[in-house]
């Protein structure tokens, strides 16, 4: 067995067969990583007839002078059950980084090790993967640690929707209910192109580290091959001052009803009736105004948006957010129950992208947590994250500097 050299084409094809495919481990990722700052090699480990056993597009980096470093994001694409094979290729791997002044390699599988919903109360079911951290240990590789929320370079747990399984019916009333009023209030699904992307941007710009470039040339190159879709949510200011008005008039007659009661029985509780209906058409009447104000600047604005990966059976959410200035429509909601409805008919899965492991309302991310848990997914935890040692006297001299902590501090 030997490591090789792999074309473009040829790692595409090994990895589109592959048990453990994703969109990172493809030459679209290395062509976006490749205008943010890093280089990439395809390589692949190859048995005496030529025939690729596993294979990895690896991000290289340089740290500092000749040094560099590696990184395989969401894992090598090998059989990690195969012990004598993961052994050998590690080894080999090591070896011909060495040779190329490289330090370590990362590397983070997507090889799911348990999972959890709310109905288990976010108790971790383990399965028999974790037996694979104990194989990595003994290879020279070295397992961080998730010492803080959200400190390794890609989520250590994820939160998957079945959308063949998914229906509005199952939500909690009030994710029914700001949905269904969303749809009342003129929200619609639309599809953006690649000179929308900006828009997107100044949503998710104050949450990201990542420059506008980046989401652009993302989405330029995974479009090449319809592989992402940039989907918007639109408020259409006349359907919007529509449901205003209506609510209104409902709400005025209401109002009418609770004035005579309190005329002839002005007790505490009709009189608190009588104030909760005066809010409501305060509010009403607000909302009027914004949509009348609104309808004559332009007949709709977007109020949420996101970048959804298309990847064989599954969609990835790579990015999503909202305008604050309509956080009162609930468009984050409205946009998630879209984005399910819309690929469910043609996907398996959708991930939801990172939730944090700390599922208590001290963790700083419990909003971030209970929004996507109350779309009822199925947490998964991944194995984490792993180095592999290329040379150890380089990384204890490295360690004692800053330059390995900057580096990775870049990193959402």
């Amino acid at each position: 067995m030997k490591i090789v050299e792999l074309t473009s084409d040829q790692f595409d094809e090994f990895a589109k067969f592959h048990p453990l495919n994703n969109y990172c481990q493809s030459s679209k990722y290395a062509l976006v990583m490749s205008e943010y700052g890093y280089s990439y090699d395809y390589i692949g480990y190859v048995d005496d007839t030529n025939v690729i056993k596993a294979a990895s597009m690896i991000l290289t980096k340089r740290i500092t002078g000749r040094t560099k470093y590696g990184y395989a994001p969401k894992g090598f694409l090998i059989n990690y059950y195969d012990q004598e094979l993961l052994s050998n290729f590690l080894a080999d791997l090591r070896k011909y980084y060495k040779k190329k002044n490289f330090i370590f390699i990362k590397f983070n599988p997507e090889v799911i090790i348990g999972e959890t919903d709310e109905k288990r109360k976010f108790i971790i079911s383990y399965n028999g993967n974790v037996r694979i951290i104990d194989n990595l240990k003994t290879m020279n590789v070295k397992r961080r640690m998730e010492l803080q929320e959200f400190d390794l370079l890609l989520p250590k747990f994820n939160a998957y929707i079945n959308l063949k399984t998914y229906d509005y019916k199952n939500l909690c009333r009030n994710y029914r209910k700001k949905i269904k009023n969303g749809e009342r209030k003129g929200l619609t699904l639309t599809l953006g192109g690649p000179k929308d992307i900006e828009i997107l941007y100044n949503f998710i710009k104050n949450k990201r580290r990542k420059p506008l470039s980046f989401y652009r040339n993302f989405y330029n190159v995974y479009n090449r091959t319809n592989s992402i879709d940039l989907i918007y949510i639109k408020v259409e200011y006349q359907k919007y001052l529509t449901y205003c008005r209506e609510m209104y008039e409902k709400e005025l007659v209401n109002n009418d009803h609770w004035n005579e009661v309190i005329g002839k029985d002005p007790r505490r509780k009709n009189l608190n009736e009588k104030m909760n209906s005066d809010k409501k058409l305060q509010a009403y009447k607000n909302n009027i105004i914004k949509a009348t104000d609104g309808l004559k600047k332009r007949p709709f604005d977007y109020v949420a948006g996101a970048l959804v990966i298309k990847h064989y059976n599954r969609i990835s959410i790579l990015a999503s957010g909202f305008n604050d200035d309509f956080k009162f429509l609930n468009p984050n909601h409205y946009l998630y129950h879209a984005i399910f409805e819309r690929y469910k008919p043609y996907f398996d899965y959708c991930d939801m992208d990172g939730v944090s492991g700390n599922f208590e309302p001290t963790s700083p991310y419990y909003g971030l947590n209970q929004f996507k848990i109350k779309f009822k997914p199925t947490i998964y935890e991944f194995i984490g994250e792993f180095d592999l040692v290329c040379n150890d006297r380089l990384l204890k001299k490295l360690l004692k500097t800053n330059f390995i902590e900057d580096e990775f501090n870049k990193h959402e």
